[in-house]
């Protein structure tokens, strides 16, 4: 983060500021590295955030009342030549230990980001992909931090021209108003800000964490402290500031409204440290001067830290550990020491720099920012020739028939099944791995759309012999490859009804991540596609799924009572309901990106079977009749674990959904389900999970 001044005069030296900036960085670095252990540290950046309003506000304010104007193109060159040469060499660095050590499948990310990092609009790609920060140690993108900076560089773009307008808005006013011009539009902006961080916590929390609307109002708070003329205060009145600033460390976490009204305690905490500390210059005391020094360094430590927490790990073949963890953090202040040292220092110094026009700085910075783009965008640009090798031997495995490729491996217990057998299958993920002509926007439904889209696959309803429905969320999404084999093979014709993160009952049950309009769109969705198929007396089996886990409803009973009624109505209307549990979700982040980095073949990136938790769905349909129910987790878990690789394939296609042509490979299992359903075997059966069975029925 840059708060740092643009004088180093010891006059003008707080030690207030360098702590606080100690503080923040430390706060940051320290719940990357261990955050279990310092779970609020992230609040760290909305204490820079104070700190850069307050001292860039403070310097141009000072400048108005001096000469009458701000000289735009000086200030942005003095912020290029502070914040642009650390930024941009660790940007590169990264680039190329990204080409070097992480795998193929995080090529695409790490560059879309790096390319975001570049131009400074980092937070927006994130805050567009709806990536969530609080999980972003799960992703091997070096560059997430990267989003904060963006944020303040927009700020130092806006904020100078919006103080010149208030400055030239404030020299037309009486002279007793023109004291509050300033003071009063930081408030606004303050209030305004604060009020959309709240709303958009709400509204769209995934990407509330990213947005420059919801960070400007912690700017402004430092802003407003260096507008208004307050008087000196006892430095003692700075306790209570570090005590909020600590406690809200240790006491939030990833649950926490950051930057809603919580964010306001740790960052009026900062605002009473730096109010506390006017006047105050070079400390004197030892013990503060190993913490004044990390507050000096403070900038190159941030760019670094996170590169290297998640990079060198990959490349030593390594888990993180506590040990690791700390010799990271030394290697980390090794690097922030040599890059303020050689880097920082001399480019804010050079004296043909600052005393030339403004475009010499601009320029070469413009420069080294185009190609660092440049190749960024090129990175990724070999792999579409891998990713189509990869894909057209995943395609041959997959309808090879064999049976020990895919799900049946397990049920034929085929030995080394957990090996990964075709080099590079990483590359494939839900993205680019094409599920059946059902799959896609036009069939399944966006959150916010209440409207149902079904489509069809297997043969046309006029040519088949049964007809189904598959209805569920985009986990049930991922069933529709299997059932589509099975429906050619069987003359079926079945129809698609899915909308992402939506449950399969129009009750209560609600996504955890769901806005209120999700939820409400959910719901309506749900009461139509209901009534639609109770109402189709063509269709016969209604196959349901739905990651049910990630669902919350009030019901006491954990909504058993309501995804029966709902298959109860369906029953009623003379209809079979086939429920698919959900396989189980490993907690590595994306699956491919860890196959990958993985150095070993042999059982990647499994986890322990505790991660297989109860699957409400299946829980609802034991002993129901009418209801029969299957799960996929005996060809994916043993005993002691579950894994990511199933018969020389990768099972997932991102953190949970299914690969395509793994989830092909369960057809054989679900045909011999079906079959006896639609013979009128097992339609009053008691629920009891299937195994998948051996291919070549």
């Amino acid at each position: 983060m840059s708060t740092a001044p643009d004088q180093a005069r010891p006059s003008r030296r707080r030690t207030d500021i360098q702590v606080l900036r100690a503080l923040a960085v430390g706060g940051v670095v320290l719940n990357h590295l261990f955050p279990h252990r310092l779970t609020g540290g992230y609040l760290g950046v909305d204490v820079f955030f104070v700190i850069s309003g307050f001292l860039i506000t403070s310097h141009l304010a000072s400048e108005m009342r001096e000469s009458g104007r701000i000289r735009l193109g000086r200030f942005w060159a003095r912020r290029a030549r502070r914040l642009l040469p650390a930024s941009l060499l660790v940007l590169a660095v990264t680039l190329v230990a990204t080409r070097v050590w992480l795998p193929e499948a995080a090529w695409q990310q790490v560059s879309r980001e790096v390319l975001g990092s570049a131009l400074y609009v980092q937070n927006w790609v994130l805050a567009a992909s709806e990536q969530d920060y609080f999980r972003s140690s799960q992703s091997p993108s070096p560059v997430t931090h990267y989003w904060s900076l963006s944020v303040e560089e927009q700020f130092y773009l806006v904020w100078p021209v919006l103080l010149l307008v208030l400055w030239l808005v404030a020299r037309r006013a009486r002279p007793a108003a023109r004291r509050v011009v300033l003071p009063a539009a930081m408030g606004v902006v303050l209030a305004a800000s604060l009020a959309w961080a709240t709303w958009a916590l709400g509204a769209h929390p995934e990407s509330a964490y990213f947005e420059t609307w919801g960070r400007a109002w912690e700017f402004a708070a430092g802003a407003l402290l260096g507008t208004l003329a307050l008087p000196r205060v006892p430095r003692l009145l700075a306790a209570p500031g570090w005590l909020a600033m600590v406690g809200c460390m240790v006491w939030f976490d990833d649950s926490s409204a950051v930057p809603g009204l919580p964010t306001l305690l740790p960052v009026l905490g900062a605002a009473l440290v730096i109010w506390a500390g006017q006047g105050s210059g070079e400390s004197r005391h030892r013990v503060l001067r190993p913490v004044e020094w990390v507050g000096d360094v403070s900038y190159s430590l941030y760019l670094w830290h996170w590169p290297v927490i998640i990079i060198v790990p990959v490349a030593l073949g390594r888990p993180m550990t506590p040990v690791l963890g700390l010799l990271l953090l030394a290697a980390c202040l090794v690097l922030a020491a040599a890059s303020t040292r050689f880097i920082e220092d001399p480019v804010r110094r050079a004296r043909w720099l600052a005393a030339g026009p403004a475009w010499r700085s601009l320029v070469p910075a413009a420069l080294v920012m185009a190609l660092l783009a440049g190749g960024a965008w090129a990175l990724p640009r070999g792999l579409a020739g891998n990713l189509r090798e990869v894909q057209s031997r995943l395609e041959a495995a997959a309808t090879s028939g064999d049976r020990c490729v895919g799900a049946p491996a397990t049920a034929n217990g085929c030995r080394d099944s957990h090996v990964l057998s075709i080099a590079g299958a990483d590359l494939a993920t839900i993205e680019n791995s094409p599920y059946v002509p059902a799959w896609g926007s036009s069939c399944q439904v966006e959150p916010e759309d209440p409207a149902p889209s079904p489509c069809e696959f297997g043969v046309p309803e006029d040519q088949a012999e049964h007809r189904l429905v598959l209805v569920g969320d985009s986990h049930a999404g991922h069933w529709a490859a299997p059932l589509d084999v099975v429906a050619q093979q069987e003359n079926w014709n079945v129809v698609m009804q899915v909308k992402s993160s939506c449950s399969v009952v129009s009750g209560d049950w609600r996504a955890y991540w769901a806005t209120p309009e999700m939820t409400d769109s959910c719901r309506a969705w749900g009461r139509q596609v209901g009534q639609d198929i109770a109402d189709d007396d063509s269709i016969e089996v209604v196959v349901v799924s739905a990651i049910s886990r990630e669902y919350l409803t009030d019901d006491a009973d954990g909504g058993v009572g309501q995804l029966r009624a709902q298959w109860r109505a369906w029953v009623d209307a003379g209809k079979t309901v086939v429920v698919l549990g959900d396989p189980p979700s490993l907690d590595h982040g994306s699956l491919p990106e860890c196959l990958g980095a993985s150095t070993v073949t042999v059982d990647p990136c499994s986890a322990p079977r505790r991660f297989a938790t109860p699957d409400p769905l299946l829980r609802a349909a034991r002993g129901m009749d009418g209801v029969v129910s299957w799960s996929p987790l005996p060809a994916l878990c043993d005993r002691e674990r579950c894994h990511a690789v199933v018969g020389g394939l990768p099972v997932y296609g991102d953190q949970s959904h299914l690969l395509q042509y793994f989830a092909r490979t369960f057809a054989p299992a679900l045909r011999e389900q079906l079959d006896a359903v639609l013979d009128g075997a097992g339609t009053s059966g008691a629920g009891a999970a299937a195994a998948p069975q051996p291919a070549g029925r």
